[in-house]
């Protein structure tokens, strides 16, 4: 049937067709609409749609298709229903092929790219002569008129509709007819967008969760989610760290099953990132398995949660023990040459005494002669001068006993003035050569630590120091050991007159290997194992130097007294 004339068109409509006109339009689109409510093909629908479309106009061939954008935001038109206007075998397999899914055009000059462009309808009674055209290609049906119609939403443009060749053209009225189409089509469109969306939005959910899945259970870090207590899930590396095959296997046991007794409130109480617990997991083999615990709060299937995150240490923590002992014997070694001279020289004296006391008190045995006489006095005072002399060879095996307890790694209350009296010791034969050793103790209590951790940290502190002086002016240099309480903590600094430190060079001076001294002189380790121990200890340590002026450095230690009120 076709669509009469209305007013305003090329001549008076006939207001009989024009009525039949309009209910044949509303019962198709009333119908299509039911459909789509009931879920049938969107394809289907368009088609139906298209067809009266054409019937109700009278035009030979159109489509109706949406406008979508390329990443760029260049517009272009996919079908969702269009004529087979095919002229040939090829163009007619083509369609065969591409008219299920959606043909795709994208040439914005022509007729439709004006409508996509302005999204304003485009009226041309005469495309032969219309600035706009964009030609036809060979074999293509004439175009004698075309109408192209666009379709809003409040925010945006959805889609199109283009017929062609109506006989006596295309005018307002034919616009007007066709608003009810054009808004079941946007209605239409809309749903398909959403539901497009929401298809997208699952796969990406699913996709999302697959990758998460796979993300947990191929981290390095092991992951447990619990709730009250309770295992909910566990990876394989959580598994793994307690030596069970599967996740399985730990799910709906208790958290502290796994951990030995006190670390449990590290998976109940939450933790900074940057504040990572030490937690002792209990192995299924019984081996000692050392961890890095994180504890977060999460949602697990919808209900509130704990995730905890642990990270296996035990081989980073048995590699520091390694260097820490590595660079204690690297002290050690710095500081033996003294140390074995300074057990000399007592022992050359008590020798020296001893055989003096043996050759008198022979020869006053063999003359007879009393202690009570003048060579008596002389041996007896011999004997104190060797006794002397091996007190002191006790004391510096003592310290020696002191700094070299790698094993004992217990903490308490210890006094650092005793500890740098010990180091200073240890350190004379490097510094007695170079500069005067300058004490000034202010009153502090005892730090809560461990006194070999303290005297490495110390050590390697005033032999950095001693060789930062060149031999020579002993009166010229000095270095000065001071200590001062400050805030709940004792502050110990260690300043030499040395050569100084350059400013490109303190930011690096607590990494790792990383050494001013020439090749063969440090390990490039003492600093950045003195930078762990104070860490460890829950305090800090800072420098200060200027060239050709010398180096402070400042360690601040925690207080035995602080961390009793503390916890």
């Amino acid at each position: 049937m076709e669509w009469p004339n209305h007013p305003g068109g090329a001549g008076k409509g006939d207001p009989a067709s024009e009525l039949r006109a309009s209910n044949l339009l509303l019962q198709a689109l009333t119908e299509v609409q039911t459909e789509y409510i009931q879920g049938h093909e969107v394809p289907r629908l368009f088609d139906k749609l298209l067809s009266v479309l054409l019937k109700l106009t009278g035009s030979e061939y159109g489509f109706i298709g949406e406008v979508l954008h390329t990443p760029e935001g260049t517009p272009f038109l996919r079908t969702h229903a269009i004529t087979n206007i095919a002229w040939t075998r090829e163009l007619r397999e083509f369609y065969d092929r591409q008219a299920p899914k959606g043909m795709e055009f994208t040439n914005l000059q022509s007729l439709f790219g004006a409508v996509m462009t302005t999204g304003k309808p485009v009226v041309s009674n005469a495309p032969a002569t219309d600035s706009r055209r964009g030609g036809l290609p060979e074999g293509h049906p004439p175009l004698r008129g075309f109408l192209g119609l666009p379709f809003h939403s409040a925010t945006e443009l959805v889609g199109m509709v283009g017929i062609a060749n109506r006989p006596g053209g295309y005018d307002d009225g034919v616009i007007a007819f066709l608003q009810p189409l054009l808004a079941t089509c946007c209605a239409i469109l809309q749903g398909v967008r959403s539901e497009r969306r929401r298809r997208q939005a699952e796969e990406e959910q699913r996709r999302l969760s697959e990758n998460f899945r796979t993300l947990i259970e191929r981290t390095p870090d092991a992951i447990f989610i619990h709730r009250e207590g309770t295992v909910l899930f566990a990876n394989s590396t959580a598994a793994g760290l307690l030596g069970h095959a599967s996740g399985e296997a730990l799910r709906g046991r208790s958290i502290a099953e796994f951990v030995q007794p006190g670390s449990e409130a590290a998976f109940t109480e939450l933790s900074s990132i940057r504040a990572p617990r030490e937690v002792l997991f209990r192995h299924q083999a019984g081996r000692r398995v050392l961890s890095e615990v994180v504890t977060l709060s999460l949602l697990f299937d919808g209900q509130p949660a704990t995730v905890s995150i642990a990270r296996d240490i035990t081989e980073r923590r048995q590699v520091q023990e390694k260097l820490l002992n590595s660079e204690r014997m690297a002290s050690l070694g710095t500081v033996a040459a003294g140390v074995a001279h300074e057990i000399n020289n007592p022992l050359s004296y008590m020798l020296s005494n001893l055989r003096f006391v043996d050759d008198e008190l022979s020869a006053m045995a063999d003359s007879g002669e009393g202690l009570a006489n003048e060579r008596g006095l002389e041996a007896r005072e011999a004997l104190k001068e060797a006794l002397s002399g091996s007190q002191r060879v006790v004391e510096i095996v003592k310290d020696l006993r002191t700094f070299s307890r790698a094993s004992d790694e217990r903490r308490g209350p210890v006094d650092v003035q005793a500890v740098l009296d010990l180091c200073g010791n240890m350190a004379w034969s490097e510094i007695r050569h170079r500069a005067r050793l300058v004490k000034d103790y202010g009153r502090v209590p005892p730090v809560h630590a461990n006194e070999s951790r303290l005297g490495q940290l110390f050590l390697n502190l005033l032999i950095n120091a001693a060789q930062a002086i060149a031999h020579g002016d002993i009166e010229g240099n000095e270095i000065h050991l001071s200590t001062r309480y400050e805030e709940g903590q004792v502050v110990v600094a260690v300043r030499d007159t040395g050569e100084g430190i350059s400013p490109e060079n303190l930011d690096k001076l607590f990494k790792a290997f990383f050494t001013t001294k020439p090749e063969g002189v440090g390990t490039g380790l003492g600093l950045s194992i003195c930078h762990g121990i104070v860490n460890e200890l829950g305090g800090r340590i800072a420098v200060q130097s200027e060239l050709g002026k010398g180096t402070i450095f400042q360690v601040f230690l925690p207080t035995g007294e602080s961390r009793s009120a503390a916890t």
